[in-house]
């Protein structure tokens, strides 16, 4: 036991060294004494600052709060506390620290101003907004806490208000830019497109600069109709961070869908000439190839890939899943199967091995690993759509448990929620105002719909009031269609039956007449989708009676399965036909005509 002396000398050590910049000497010399000095609120300090700058910081956190707890809460060390605690992602525990010094020090503009800040970060926005107003109360005019506020009402949603609070927080500090920046971002969440546009060009006159926000900007300018202005942007951001993948995948959306003439893969091509030495280079260069379903460049790249990097697993499994995928699936399902018995907790094997076993006819396989996803995610949708297709391939009674289509595949009217007019009626006030938001010319290379055109972004994030009464209506449909359903605590998709939704995607879909139409495919990022039909072509006089009906249970060519679908269902204007995620769907070809539809993804809520 030290005795006080040497406890004295031992922090005048640790003190030196830490003044001079020895951070792992100086945690050295006190992180022995952490029980000798419980009870010391100066060496507790030193003890703090030390671990935190040798990256002990949970250690450094327990310290502050013993401080706290001995010293009966000082306010320098509380701001302290949730600093830290705010840093290292525990948004909530800062939250709580903030809110403590705001009541003990209700004067001091910082701890408003980081409590509001804390909030949101905690993902409770509107306790951002009435800690911003509290604070704007003592401090009239604070420029940061009303930027503070315009951020929490953009968060929660109230984007009209938030838009204002912009305004007013840009006119209190008009040089700040990030105040700039968060209000461009604000006007592009209310689709005032080109009023973002403008504020982007200032935020960057103040000296904003980074991968967000070029890629931001972008996608403000393309939605604006500045087609090429979002090429400048993307390509900024991409020389700001060379392997931003949400700018990389976005170029390539916007060659394709926009007709540029550029190859829409160039930009990986250049990126692999001057950082080829990442494997990941090759590795998102090949899976963007992949998900625009060209394999065959997918396994050249994953095949040069592994040229540079022989030894990566990722690349190799890359390169045999794509050979297997376009040709004879035999050498390449055995190739993949030999590695998953080497190696049966890699996941990548697993989301390849379960697509590439259906295509090879070995179901068992399939339903192995899609088992192993599932077990690791019970929600994983990918894995349900590929569980639906062995256990049909294996005659397993589990799937008609699953898909169940006579039951889950829901029809329901979609009236205006004020009952004003009919479903029929109102399908046509709804393609009124969907038709205008189809700016591109064609579809996304890595989507289902072939032939036609998809809207960008989130539907439902547009506040234009006819699409937000159009939210409403569909989201009373399907609580209505919802309610019907049976309770079965056991089941992926029934287990979560609630009559309270959000959305995970919102879009809509033109197809144009001469064989629109989309391949089988799932939803990976919903519950329960659905398709509503706004506008319905005319079958014409000897044509396929069936189509442009969507059709349940089929699953895609890639698989090379001679299965058909299990439902046909009947599309009608104002209709909108619900199912879950996971059930593998499709349209059949349709000869003349517009088909114009909408799509979300339901999400169900709980309430707290």
């Amino acid at each position: 036991m030290l005795n006080a002396a040497s406890l004295q000398s031992q922090l005048f050590r640790a003190q030196s060294l830490q003044q001079a910049g020895r951070l792992p000497e100086a945690w050295k010399e006190i992180a022995p004494l952490r029980s000798a000095i419980d009870r010391h609120g100066q060496a507790l300090r030193l003890y703090a600052l030390i671990a935190q700058g040798a990256g002990h910081v949970d250690m450094a956190i327990e310290a502050l709060q013993q401080i706290i707890r001995i010293e009966r809460d000082p306010p320098e060390i509380i701001g302290a506390l949730a600093d830290m605690l705010g840093k290292t992602g525990q948004h909530d525990a800062a939250l709580a620290q903030w809110s403590k010094l705001v009541m003990l020090q209700p004067n001091i503009a910082e701890a408003h101003l980081n409590r509001a800040i804390a909030a949101s970060d905690a993902g409770q926005p509107a306790i951002g907004v009435r800690a911003a107003e509290e604070g704007l109360k003592r401090f009239p005019g604070h420029a940061r806490l009303m930027a503070s506020r315009a951020m929490a009402l953009q968060n929660a949603g109230r984007l009209e208000d938030a838009v204002v609070a912009f305004e007013q927080a840009v006119a209190a500090d008009p040089d700040r830019a990030l105040t700039r920046h968060n209000q461009a971002v604000s006007l592009r969440s209310s689709f005032r497109f080109e009023e973002a546009c403008n504020a982007f060009e200032e935020a960057r006159r103040l000296g904003m600069e980074g991968v967000r926000f070029y890629a931001n900007w972008a996608a403000a300018a393309l939605e604006a109709g500045r087609v090429d202005e979002a090429r400048s942007h993307y390509a900024v951001a991409l020389t700001e961070d060379p392997l931003d993948e949400e700018s990389l995948k976005a170029l390539t959306r916007l060659h394709i869908e926009y007709r540029t003439g550029v190859d829409p893969f160039a930009h990986f091509a250049g990126l692999a000439e001057t950082h080829g030495d990442d494997p990941n280079v090759w590795l998102n260069w090949a899976n963007a190839l992949a998900m625009n379903r060209r394999f065959e460049e997918a396994g050249s790249v994953a095949a040069s890939g592994l040229a540079r990097h022989p030894e990566n697993r990722n690349l190799r499994i890359v390169r045999v899943f794509s050979k297997g995928i376009v040709g004879d699936p035999a050498g390449p399902a055995a190739e993949l199967e030999a590695l998953y018995k080497r190696n049966p907790d890699h996941e990548l094997l697993w989301g390849t091995l379960s697509q590439l076993g259906l295509r090879a006819g070995h179901p068992g396989i399939s339903a192995e690993t899609a088992g192993r996803m599932i077990a690791q995610n019970p929600l994983n949708q990918s894995a349900w759509a590929i569980l639906s297709v062995a256990w049909r391939l294996l005659d397993d009674p589990r799937e008609h448990w699953l898909c169940d289509y006579d039951r889950l595949v829901m029809q329901v009217d979609v009236p205006p929620s004020d009952g004003s007019m009919t479903a029929a009626d109102y399908a046509h006030v709804v393609g009124d105002v969907l038709r205008p938001l189809h700016s591109t010319l064609e579809a996304p290379g890595d989507q289902s719909l072939r032939h036609g055109t998809q809207t960008a972004g989130s539907l439902f994030d547009n506040p234009d009031k006819a699409i937000q009464r159009f939210r409403q209506a569909v989201t009373d449909a399907a609580a209505r269609a919802v309610s019907q359903l049976p309770d079965d605590s056991d089941h992926p998709f029934l287990s979560r039956k609630t009559t309270t939704f959000g959305f995970s995607g919102s879009w809509s879909v033109r197809l144009r007449a001469g064989g629109g139409h989309h391949v089988p495919h799932f939803h990976s990022e919903g519950w329960m989708s659905s398709a509503y039909y706004a506008r319905l072509p005319e079958t014409a006089e000897g044509a396929d009676p069936n189509q442009g009906w969507i059709e349940f249970g089929r699953p895609p060519p890639v698989f090379n399965l001679d299965l058909g679908p299990r439902r046909l269902v009947e599309p009608k204007e104002g209709k909108l036909v619900l199912f879950p995620s996971y059930m593998w769907h499709g349209t059949i070809p349709f000869g003349a005509g517009e088909r114009l539809t909408a799509a979300f993804d339901y999400q169900p809520l709980t309430a707290d």
